[in-house]
């Protein structure tokens, strides 16, 4: 008899009443927390906010969605997993919740309630990212436009202005023989040239350096540092360029001009920006497929 006092039976069943939570969470206003998700287009806001509100009622430590290009991840992942599916955009993503403790039956009912208020506010912030990156990314070549660029160079030109210490060079490359291979055997080919040799500048930069087309076969690289870092850029991309199989059938090589900024000598970013345009003229008035860097 001691037993059915802490359990109830019928036969040889029993099952276990359900006995309050220990962390008093409480239920959620869902108008609120629907507010809340919709007042960002950043998905890691988004994200964060979620989770944020969901551990006011649930024993959350943190979660993680996966499947998508760039996972979102907030909290801390240990504890308890629970992993379920859920619809962003009309495809499946995993989105794993990691627990102090298992979800009662009451807090797993909330959750079902919950979550899809997630869904439609996250939706929109990812396409709002994808429209806001196309709208600074070249459409060819996935590296920055001139827009994005001309954002960039302001804002490394106004640090090295500051700073005594923070130097920023600039280089800017012309393809040699890009204008007889897009005549010779069309725009398709052409384009596959630009498309390799974007790749060679992404791989040939450090994460502290930028790189962009701004038309045609012309491409900017903003690197961070003194001129042995630009110059060693210069290296890798002119080796990499005559390293690969189509770019050397067809004749393509890269011409560079560099010039560091110095607020004594080019105090503006125009006289920057010339400085490089004019280095690069030299490289191609030297022979090409070479660098120089601006006096």
């Amino acid at each position: 008899m001691d037993f059915l006092h802490t359990a109830e039976g019928y036969a040889d069943t029993f099952y276990w009443p359900e006995t309050p939570i220990s962390h008093n969470k409480q239920q959620l206003d869902m108008l609120v927390t629907l507010q809340r998700l919709h007042a960002s287009l950043d998905p890691r806001t988004v994200f964060a906010s979620y989770g944020k509100q969901l551990q006011s009622a649930l024993p959350l430590l943190g979660l993680t969605l996966r499947d998508f290009t760039t996972p979102l991840k907030w909290g801390r992942s240990k504890g308890v997993k629970l992993s379920r599916t859920v619809l962003i955009n009309n495809s499946a993503v995993q989105l794993d919740y990691f627990l102090s403790m298992p979800l009662s039956i009451s807090e797993l009912a909330q959750l079902d309630t919950i979550e899809p208020l997630l869904c439609q506010p996250l939706a929109n912030a990812y396409r709002h990212q994808k429209l806001a990156e196309q709208a600074m990314l070249d459409s060819l070549t996935g590296i920055g436009n001139r827009f994005m660029f001309n954002q960039a160079f302001k804002n490394a030109t106004a640090r090295a202005q500051r700073s005594t210490n923070n130097q920023v060079s600039l280089l800017i490359f012309d393809l040699d023989n890009f204008k007889r291979l897009n005549d010779s055997k069309g725009h398709r080919e052409g384009d596959k040239a630009l498309v390799l040799f974007a790749e060679i500048v992404r791989h040939a930069i450090r994460s502290s350096d930028q790189a962009f087309r701004l038309g045609g076969d012309e491409f900017v690289i903003i690197a961070e540092g003194k001129l042995e870092s630009a110059q060693l850029i210069a290296e890798r991309v002119l080796q990499q360029t005559a390293d690969n199989p189509f770019l050397q059938q067809n004749l393509i090589s890269c011409s560079i001009g560099i010039s560091v900024f110095d607020k004594r000598s080019a105090p503006s970013a125009e006289q920057f920006f010339e400085a490089a345009d004019q280095a690069l003229y030299r490289a191609k008035h030297d022979g090409r497929n070479r660098y120089c860097v601006a006096a």
